[in-house]
């Protein structure tokens, strides 16, 4: 809700190509010839039977000391046994104890997948590596009843959020609650509650309901379940009356998946997509290694309690043998599994068809997921970055050092994995983004802004300006073998000005600014910002940037239509949006400042925006009055505004209205006697601009509004009280 030999092989015979563009530098590395390697062992030996990790140099960070090599495989490989991932735990514990790291891992105790399966009745066929996904027609969701009204990062890939579109109804979700409003009813254009139901099962749950997926009428509910450990899946449907029938519950063992930025599920194509890290460093001698399960939830009393027996426990997603050794140095694994599931014809009594691809990597991560891959950028942790140093003439000075040449910076991993199941993509990169929008794929092409930090710097450490490059790969350059070597090219980038930024991939541009810190806030009264700066690069000339200057900082940037939309302060007196225009020569096309008013939700779906073909359209944004209250931490359940800007054809800007919420503090009791049970903080937030079918919405809390742009301002036309009773 970061050189030992065998590291970087810097020599004549791995050419480095230096060029100066535009006072850019661009680094290029061609893929070097690889060595002979050794015939493989048996297929069944056990690698790890035995090992003792050699003493290690401790002058030397986790990732770089040879010491430590043997714990990883450069080349993809799955572990053996589950002997072997066993003994391959025990010898990452004992290599971390000796650093003094203090941490235990658990030892691997689920019983392999195949005695599992046969135990609750289930065909043995899940040993198998990960393959295919069977999804029925009837569940790949079409254009028109699945319209995409949240601001997704990837066109086809649905994210998880709080709003979703079925044909005529839109479905939200709130309080572990489902509230579905018909938008035509009658036939005609209104707002008419059809239903309210409750995801939960009993008013006791410690379950955290915050993501909703649609695929045609089919609705999949994501929570967090304390008491099972587990990930909650709740699939449910939609009649044509907009009444919502259940179909099934069923749980995945993780960890808690909650990010402040990032959502946790995705569905493409009619079929659930996960990232489900288990975390191996930081648990306790009692605390065994349980590999994640999928499971059914059964009811056995009126309350929704349900006791498991031993053979309850459910169908493992993998095997030991299925999860693919790390190929960087750690002493922080996590097994990142990615689980694709097709919730198709699911019920109470038949637990989805899901496959798993599972491989250990660094605790620090960031993920971008596209139709076809989950792609995971893995980088030391602190920990695994500090080292003894004796000379403090060695140290390199974080704070306001040089800018780091690239034999300086840490190796992490680009990984891809295949949403099909298929094998897994590796390359060495360098660098680390900062979130998933400092990632993109496109045209065959990955793409990113990453931190540039020299590989002894802590992640708390921090220039007052920071130092970023762009990196780019052809996909075909990812491969079977890890190298530690530095593959795809490096630019260096212009700083944004401070530490922080925001950052936006379009197909043809990157956008970038600088943001003071990671809040929202604006400056206190008599306190100003520095004026600010965006920079635009182009993706097929990254050597050549555009900065343009700004009047304010960047706390957001979104894409809107030709546009890149940045927000941000100056001063106290209003929150400020410009437009960078990229349709020719990139160029600030209009600023507006909204006197008095603060941001109030900073999740990418808060955003939202119509824009037409000629550039000329409406942005949306939760807003709340400039006030003490207003400044508020983001999950406060407080209501918000939704303001309205409008963009001509030229980019230029102007207020457009506000549609106003009425219910301002959810804390006091509603006049509808509404009370909330489970789930009654909305952590991903409560507000969100909806566009579709040429009419304009607005979720507010508990209230759904409709405009209508009249004379260039936005009117209320229409409000119904989501709390209120169904009629």
């Amino acid at each position: 809700m970061f050189e030992g030999t065998h590291i970087m092989k810097w020599t004549t015979g791995l050419p480095l190509i230096a060029l100066v563009l535009g006072g850019c530098s661009l680094f290029e590395f061609r893929q070097p010839i690889l060595p002979d390697l050794p015939e493989p062992p048996s297929p069944h030996e056990n690698r790890f039977a035995g090992y003792e990790v050699p003493e290690q140099d401790e002058t030397r960070a986790v990732f770089e000391d040879p010491a430590l090599d043997a714990l990883r495989s450069p080349a993809l490989s799955r572990f053996r046994s589950e002997e072997e991932f066993k003994d391959w735990m025990s010898a990452a514990r004992a290599a971390a104890e000796d650093r003094g790291m203090g941490y235990v891992y658990p030892v691997a105790t689920a019983s392999a997948p195949s005695d599992m399966a046969m135990a609750v009745g289930e065909a043995p066929q899940m040993e198998s590596a990960p393959s295919e996904i069977v999804v029925t027609g009837s569940s790949i969701p079409g254009a028109e009843e699945n319209p995409e009204i949240t601001n997704n990062q990837k066109a086809g890939v649905d994210e998880g959020g709080i709003l979703k579109q079925i044909g005529q109804h839109l479905v939200i979700l709130q309080d572990g609650r489902l509230f579905v409003t018909d938008l035509m009813p009658e036939g005609r254009a209104g707002l008419k509650l059809t239903d309210r139901a409750d995801v939960y099962r009993s008013s006791d749950e410690d379950t955290w309901y915050d993501e909703v997926l649609v695929a045609g009428r089919t609705i999949l509910v994501t929570g967090y379940s304390y008491r099972e450990e587990a990930t909650e899946y709740t699939v449910l449907n939609l009649g044509e009356d907009g009444k919502v029938s259940r179909q099934a519950t069923f749980y995945i063992s993780s960890n808690d998946y909650y990010s402040g930025s990032n959502y946790a599920t995705r569905m493409i194509d009619g079929k659930l997509v996960i990232h489900t890290p288990i975390y191996l460093a930081g648990r306790g001698w009692w605390d065994e290694l349980d590999i994640p399960v999928i499971r059914e939830w059964r009811q056995e009393d009126g309350d929704g309690f349900r006791e498991r027996t031993e053979l309850e426990d459910g169908r493992p997603l993998f095997s030991a043998t299925d999860i693919w050794m790390p190929v960087q140095q750690t002493l922080k694994p996590v097994i990142h599994t990615v689980t694709v599931c097709d919730i198709s014809g699911v019920t109470d009594t038949a637990i989805p068809a899901c496959k798993a691809t599972a491989i250990v990597g660094t605790e620090t991560h960031e993920f971008l997921v596209t139709r076809d891959a989950f792609w995971l950028w893995m980088s030391p942790a602190d920990e695994e970055r500090d080292r003894e140093i004796e000379d403090q003439a060695e140290e390199f000075d974080c704070s306001a050092g040089p800018r780091p040449e690239l034999p300086a910076i840490a190796p992490s991993a680009l990984v891809r994995l295949p949403i099909d199941g298929s094998k897994p993509g590796v390359l060495g990169v360098r660098g680390e983004p900062q979130n998933q929008f400092s990632m993109d794929m496109d045209a065959g092409t990955f793409r990113a802004v990453v931190d540039w930090r020299h590989k002894d710097c802590l992640s708390w450490y921090s220039k007052d300006e920071a130092d970023l490059a762009f990196f780019d790969t052809p996909l075909s350059a990812l491969g079977d073998v890890f190298e530690d070597t530095a593959g795809g090219r490096y630019f260096d980038l212009p700083t944004p000005g401070a530490s922080s930024y925001e950052a936006r991939f379009t197909e043809k541009h990157l956008v970038y600014g600088a943001r003071d810190g990671w809040g929202s806030w604006p400056p206190n009264e008599g306190e100003t910002r520095e004026a600010g700066r965006a920079i635009i690069v182009p993706v097929d000339a990254p050597a050549k940037p555009v900065t343009v200057e700004l009047s304010h900082d960047v706390i957001r940037a979104e894409r809107a239509g030709p546009y890149m939309a940045l927000t941000g302060y100056h001063d106290h007196t209003g929150l400020s949006l410009s437009l960078i225009d990229l349709r020719a020569e990139p160029h600030v096309s209009g600023t507006l400042t909204l006197t008095s008013r603060f941001e109030s939700e900073s999740r990418s779906h808060a955003f939202n925006s119509r824009i037409g073909p000629d550039g000329a359209g409406l942005i949306g944004l939760p807003t709340v009055q400039m006030s003490e209250e207003a400044d508020r931490w983001w999950w406060w359940s407080s209501s918000s505004d939704m303001s309205y800007i409008a963009a001509d054809v030229d980019g230029g800007l102007s207020e457009a209205g506000t549609l106003a919420a009425t219910r301002l503090d959810p804390d006091l009791p509603s006049q509808t006697g509404y009370t909330c049970e489970v789930s009654c903080i909305d952590w991903y937030g409560n507000a969100r601009p909806i566009f579709t079918g040429g009419r304009l919405l607005a979720l507010i809390n508990s209230e759904l509004v409709e405009g209508a742009l009249e004379n260039g301002k936005v009117a209320e036309i229409n409000r119904i009280d989501l709390t209120a009773p169904l009629l």
